[in-house]
Formats: structure tokens, C-alpha cells, sequence
């Protein structure tokens, strides 16, 4: 058996949580799991290790590491540094049924403002 704790996804937990705060908080949670999984996901279909992500964003590979794990929730600007260092664009929008819009192109053809997106690590 390995040091490491057994954990259950936040989602998985939700329905035993007898508040709609402690559900609200959970829901919270399993967002920003979500985004973290996302960075994994990023640096490695990206092909780069957590130092190699780490210098193109200007820090260091612990605070990769940290996101990574949980130890921290990502900013928007982490997340826009993340985009960049891995060539992704970063999409943040408000709207209704936002989900199921599409591409970004498709989201500036209904009329959407792109405030900013992320330019290639050059």
C-alpha cells in the first residue's frame, strides 16, 4: 500500500453535504480541480516537464508543482501564462448556454468580445 491518501473527487462527495453552502463550496472545488487537471493536461499534451513549463512562465517548477496537486487555486493571469507557455488560447466569457457555443471563432461570429488572447511562447 502506498503513503499516499486515498481521496474521493469533491462531485463525489456533494450529495452527502447536508448545507446548500457546503454543496455550493464543493461545487466550487470540483471547478477548480478541474482547472488544475487541465494544466496537467496542458503541460503534457504540450510535451513539456514541470520545469520546462515553469521557465516558460517565469517561475518556479514548485509552484507548478502546487497547481498541479492543489496546494494553490490558479488566477487568471496564471492561467493566461499557462495558455501562452503552451500555445492554447485562454477563453473567459459570460454569457448564457455559453457551453455549448463552440470554437472562439464561432463565439465572435454571435457577436462575443474575445478580450484577449493568449500569443505563442516565443
Amino acid at each position: 500500500m502506498s503513503g499516499r491518501a486515498r481521496t474521493t473527487p469533491w462531485g463525489g462527495r456533494r450529495s452527502d453535504l447536508p448545507t446548500q453552502a457546503g454543496r455550493d463550496a464543493a461545487d466550487d472545488e470540483a471547478r477548480v480541480e478541474g482547472l488544475r487537471e487541465l494544466v496537467r493536461r496542458l503541460r503534457t499534451d504540450a510535451g513539456l516537464t514541470q520545469t520546462e513549463l515553469a521557465v516558460r512562465m517565469r517561475t518556479t517548477q514548485s509552484s507548478i508543482a502546487r497547481l498541479e496537486r492543489g496546494g494553490t487555486r490558479p488566477t487568471l493571469e496564471t492561467l493566461e501564462k499557462v495558455a501562452r507557455a503552451v500555445g492554447a488560447d485562454l477563453v473567459v466569457a459570460v454569457g448564457a448556454n455559453l457551453a455549448r457555443q463552440g470554437t472562439i471563432a464561432e463565439l465572435q461570429s454571435r457577436g462575443f468580445a474575445v478580450v484577449r488572447r493568449a500569443t505563442r511562447f516565443s
